[in-house]
């Protein structure tokens, strides 16, 4: 049925995405790291100068 392993991977992932398998993800935690890590960044920043 696929010639390739390329060509099944790419039906695989457009079939699944069309499942809705693929959705935003919800979880604000990486965003939360991000900012406390920034915030710490700048006040050590800050402190050193």
């Amino acid at each position: 049925m696929f010639s390739t392993s390329d060509e099944y991977e790419t039906a695989l992932i457009t079939q699944r995405r069309a499942q809705g398998r693929y959705g935003q993800p919800r979880n604000r935690w990486p965003a939360i790291l991000f900012v406390g890590c920034a915030m710490m960044v700048a006040g050590t920043v800050l402190l050193l100068n």
